[in-house]
């Protein structure tokens, strides 16, 4: 019997020894989030955001970083939240060009970013007014800046986002001054073979648009050109709807894809 405690003893003594070698892991924390449907694409339904521990003692928003062994423009996203948009994006090449100096979330955090701009009870985002063009002097109040011009057959565009929208810009304008959210920039599940959901185009038949500089948006400074896509200034496009799609001129003759 005495042999036995001994034994036992030493077998404790033993242990722990082991455990204060190599030490008890850590228990990660979780977070469960819920996806939704909405529109025509996947969006993260409103819940508790947790805020990584850089981000709480920066108050500021994780930046986007590239590792290259990473894909770009999908998940993992900023806060692990789909409508913060992907946290790893282009460096290099003409995407990393476009998005050179954009800083997601301008900065803010993301709780804070959603509150701002995200509508919770329609669970999309809050775009400015009048199509987001900007208004004369800066003011809210102000004549927003729109004039109708004509794209020349031969010029290049671009646009972030599916071909059902209604707004191009001139090819190679700065992410940061096109007034659209980080949500624009995650590659669409059905469309791989446009990174970043981005697309280009050249003009191939002239035609009218309104057109005029973006406003500020989404922490972004904005700035940038847009053309907005309206059915009176076209007049052989549907007249039943006030915009006309990417798609239809694609399909009409008006744009040739060029990726």
């Amino acid at each position: 019997m005495r042999n036995f405690r001994r034994r036992a003893s030493l077998a404790a003594a033993l242990g722990i020894v082991a455990i204060s070698l190599c030490g008890v892991p850590a228990q990660a924390g979780t977070l469960v989030s819920t996806a939704s449907r909405a529109g025509s694409g996947w969006v993260t339904a409103p819940g508790p955001l947790a805020v990584p521990a850089s981000a709480s003692l920066t108050g500021r928003a994780p930046a986007a970083t590239k590792d290259p062994d990473e894909t770009v423009c999908t998940a993992p996203y900023i806060n692990e939240d789909q409508r913060l948009g992907p946290k790893n994006l282009p460096k290099n090449g003409d995407l990393g060009k476009i998005l050179s100096g954009y800083v997601p979330l301008g900065g803010l955090p993301p709780q804070k970013f959603l509150n701002r701009y995200w509508i919770w009870a329609a669970s999309s985002y809050r775009y400015p007014p009048d199509f987001g063009f900007a208004h004369s002097g800066g003011y809210s109040n102000g004549r927003p800046l729109i004039t109708a011009m004509t794209l020349l057959v031969g010029e290049k565009l671009d646009r972030f986002g599916g071909e059902g929208g209604a707004f191009l810009a001139p090819i190679g304008t700065p992410f940061s001054q096109r007034g659209i959210p980080p949500t624009n920039l995650e590659t669409f599940p059905g469309a791989p073979q446009y990174p970043c959901n981005y697309h280009t185009y050249r003009v191939s038949r002239e035609f009218a648009v309104d057109s005029g500089p973006i406003a500020s948006a989404f922490q972004q400074p904005g700035g940038g050109d847009q053309y907005h896509l309206v059915s009176r200034l076209i007049p052989e496009s549907p007249q039943m709807r006030d915009e006309v799609s990417v798609s239809w001129l694609v399909e009409n003759g008006y744009l040739e894809r060029l990726n």
